[in-house]
């Protein structure tokens, strides 16, 4: 291991500039979709790096003097905490200085009391005082809901409003939120919205149901795998930035383990740096020696994943592991791993759903968490 060079792979953490697989053709499809005024759903399964590719397409619009939002929802478990986050975002992408910041919400809010606060990285930054009532809180709802299209007026430019893990907002208090939001945002001409979200089927219900205040209110961008060969290209280049070469079978043999998810190839790549940079090449030998590194690492967690499931639903996932690419509800799939009756793998498969450890891709089904895919196929035969 060297201590003096610094690992070419990141994981489990937003990336941008030489860490971000380029994505080149989603990042254009998505500036397009913004510079034709539209409203985007964006979905794929958890860390496919959608909120990486996002900001990247914001770096973007920012180059062409838009004005650019973003909201990570999971900081905003309630519904004045919704508010208050927009707000100072809102109010802080006018300007890059806080004083100026501050000067904007006092001019454009009236119940919101504006402050600046030190964070202890010794920044600034923005907090509101409010005090809750149902009376206030339709005032403060509009005031911060049709603000960005008085800010895209009042500054003669588009803005783009980006809503991550935009599931969140059915913690509230259910489809009059969404109704709340969709009122606004209908009317928003100079605003383009872009809705993203890990849970699919949540979302997909969320949009996809006529019943549903955002049905067909966007375009629908579902974001795939990397291309196998866009990915090796990244890949090889990352580790030859580290001074590390590794074969084309090698990377191919890579990326079936990590059957091409953005996260765990990261991950891998990242191990593999750190146990291969002496020796300054990468063989066959050393992903297996790696991945059961990382296996064993994750063991404890993946055992107590294992535990909470029944029976059943175990039998069904070891299944799954074995033959992923198999037609699960076929009678010989169910005759062959002891899975007893359709209606009971039925149930199982909405549970582990419902789990989110599986989910179905493409007509079929697939664990979500691809090492303990590898680790119930190693760990539990």
């Amino acid at each position: 291991m060297q201590f003096n060079k610094t690992n070419p792979f990141k994981y489990g953490e937003i990336v941008s500039g030489e860490f971000f697989t380029d994505r080149l053709k989603e990042k254009e499809e998505l500036f397009k979709a913004i510079k034709s005024g539209l409203n985007v759903f964006v979905y794929a399964p958890r860390r496919y790096g959608k909120s990486s590719l996002l900001l990247e397409v914001l770096q973007e619009a920012k180059k062409q003097k838009y004005i650019c939002v973003y909201l990570d929802l999971l900081k905003a478990p309630t519904k004045q905490k919704f508010f208050e986050l927009y707000a100072r975002e809102l109010a802080k992408s006018t300007t890059t200085r806080i004083d100026e910041a501050l000067k904007f919400c006092k001019q454009v809010f009236t119940r919101f009391i504006p402050k600046i606060v030190l964070k202890p990285d010794k920044s600034s930054d923005l907090e509101f005082e409010v005090s809750w009532s149902k009376e206030t809180e339709t005032a403060i709802s509009e005031e911060v809901l049709e603000l960005p299209q008085k800010i895209a007026k009042q500054k003669k430019c588009r803005v783009v409003v980006v809503f991550d893990e935009f599931t969140e907002i059915t913690n509230y208090n259910g489809e009059k939120f969404e109704g709340l939001l969709r009122a606004f945002i209908q009317h928003h001409s100079e605003v383009s919205y872009i809705f993203t979200g890990s849970k699919r089927r949540l979302l997909l219900k969320m949009i996809s149901s006529s019943n549903r205040p955002f049905y067909k209110s966007g375009k629908h961008f579902p974001l795939g795998k990397i291309p196998e060969k866009e990915f090796e290209e990244f890949i090889a280049t990352r580790f030859s930035t580290g001074g590390i070469k590794i074969k084309t079978q090698v990377l191919s043999y890579l990326l079936k383990i990590t059957q091409n998810h953005p996260y765990y190839t990261q991950m891998l790549g990242y191990e593999l740096y750190e146990r291969c940079s002496p020796k300054k090449y990468i063989e066959m030998d050393d992903i297996d020696r790696v991945l059961n590194t990382v296996l064993d690492h994750q063991s404890e967690y993946f055992i107590s994943v294992w535990d909470t499931l029944s029976g059943h639903q175990k039998a069904v996932l070891f299944a799954l592991s074995k033959e992923p690419q198999a037609n699960i509800y076929s009678r010989d799939f169910i005759i062959k791993h002891g899975l007893s009756a359709q209606t009971t793998v039925q149930k199982s498969i909405s549970r582990l759903i419902d789990l989110e450890i599986i989910e179905k891709t493409d007509n079929r089904y697939e664990i979500c968490d691809v090492f303990f895919a590898q680790w119930l196929r190693k760990r539990i035969a």
